[in-house]
């Protein structure tokens, strides 16, 4: 039997399946998955497939394709934060629909563009407005709406898909751009996510309550449940508060996940921007520098899953703090040492710090609950969003004046060691509202 749901709202009630006996969210979670993978993978790396014919036949400067790229990321950060907002408040269906679309026909108007104001336009406003608008962290909003207990498996699952969008359309996109020519490459992209939009969004519901169904719960704890009202005895499964965005913030806990998470992702921007330049100063040849950048990306895929999943059994903050820490020694590593071994240390460096991302948004969900998650992860998105975009060109500025990136390396080093010891102040907070030792 439902049970009505108030601000102050205890996740306890099993939830029923849905149509053929298996739980909607699943389904959720499925087309989830696949939009994210579609959108995500094309937006995000899509520029960086067409980037050199794009130059060279537009006449463009490196400092235009620089801000082609940097501003499409902070644009879409700066937008998740609206997006946050208005899943939280209205549902993430709509928002899904009209994101996906826009990022969709924005790629495809790079076929069209024949300057570097079109391509903004296309790119960097439109599709960029989209994917912040309705994919990503929109997406994972409306996962987190469905799940009580697997809570950390689906959101792994959705962030492990974007990640490896990214690295599997990259090189996809590259070859298609040979093999057609980039203009017909991106508007066969740019349609394929508007067409994968439309019956992803048929598929996803906001909320289970849209569909009289509660968040999924494991048949362990429903006959946990079940025996203890049995029993009259209190329910032995953890009970999980929802926050509003007022009472995350005034816990100590989200503060310093939100400060670990920002201060993780701009040295990690920086790393991956700046890499190629990293390793030919390091004396790595320069055609080898691409192949391990696509390394780098496609080893953040097992990296995001395989934390994420961790966090059903280990403590989220122990592993975010260790995680931070390697990430720091790797940094260190790739400082003091010159060659190829530099490369290998930078991607383990950034699948640790991507398993870092996925597990601090997981660790959201299963902090603070369904009411405000959006809102939670737009903010936390925003902050690093603009830094993200100033940070890495100020880097990149700094070893064009000294040709060094020593004074990069040691103060991207001492921040990721700073994101290390916040992760250690997050603990679980209680049903009550006060945060649980751990």
């Amino acid at each position: 039997m439902r049970t009505a749901h108030t601000d102050e709202e205890i996740e306890s009630a099993p939830a029923p399946n849905g149509r053929g006996g298996i739980f909607y969210g699943w389904w959720v979670l499925a087309a989830a998955a696949t939009l994210g993978f579609c959108a995500f993978g094309v937006v995000i790396p899509g520029y960086l497939a067409f980037s050199v014919p794009i130059r060279d036949e537009l006449g463009l400067s490196s400092g235009q394709s620089a801000f082609i790229v940097g501003a499409s990321w902070g644009v879409g950060d700066i937008t998740s934060l609206v997006a946050g907002w208005l899943a939280d408040r209205y549902g993430a269906r709509r928002l899904v629909l009209a994101g996906g679309l826009l990022c969709g026909i924005g790629f495809a108007g790079l076929a069209l563009a024949n300057s570097f104001w079109a391509i903004v336009l296309a790119y960097t406003i439109t599709a960029s407005v989209g994917r912040g608008l309705g994919i990503f962290p929109t997406l994972m909003t409306a996962v987190n709406q469905w799940f009580d207990d697997r809570k950390a498996l689906a959101l792994a699952v959705i962030n492990t898909a974007v990640t490896g969008g990214a690295a599997a359309l990259l090189p996809a996109l590259s070859f298609g751009g040979g093999l057609i020519g980039w203009r017909p490459a991106a508007l066969i992209a740019g349609g394929l996510v508007c067409v994968i939009t439309i019956p992803a969004a048929a598929v996803i519901r906001s909320r289970p309550e849209d569909m009289g169904l509660s968040p999924y719960r494991s048949v362990a704890t429903v006959a946990a449940s079940a025996r203890a009202a049995t029993r009259r005895q209190p329910e032995t499964a953890p009970l999980r508060r929802n926050y509003s965005v007022r009472e995350a913030l005034g816990t100590l806990s989200f503060c310093a996940l939100a400060i670990g998470a920002i201060l993780r992702t701009v040295p990690s921007d920086v790393l991956v921007i700046n890499q190629i330049p990293i390793l030919i100063w390091k004396g790595v040849a320069e055609d080898r520098t691409a192949v391990y950048l696509s390394i780098t990306y496609f080893a953040t895929i097992p990296a995001r899953f395989g934390m994420g999943l961790a966090a059903m059994w280990v403590s989220p903050r122990w592993m975010l703090s260790a995680a931070m820490a390697t990430v720091a020694l790797c940094t260190v590593a790739a400082l003091l040492l010159r060659g190829d071994a530099v490369a290998w240390f930078l991607i383990l460096s950034s699948a640790t710090g991507q398993g870092v991302s996925s597990l601090a948004w997981i660790t959201v969900g299963e902090y603070f609950g369904r009411r405000s998650f959006g809102t939670l992860v737009g903010l936390m998105t925003v902050f690093y969003g603009v830094s993200g975009l100033i940070i890495p060109a100020v880097a990149g500025s700094v070893f064009d004046r000294t040709g060094s990136f020593v004074p990069v390396l040691l103060a991207v080093g001492v921040v990721q060691l700073i994101s290390a010891g916040a992760f250690v102040l997050v603990r679980r907070p209680s049903a009550d509202g006060t945060e649980e030792r751990v």
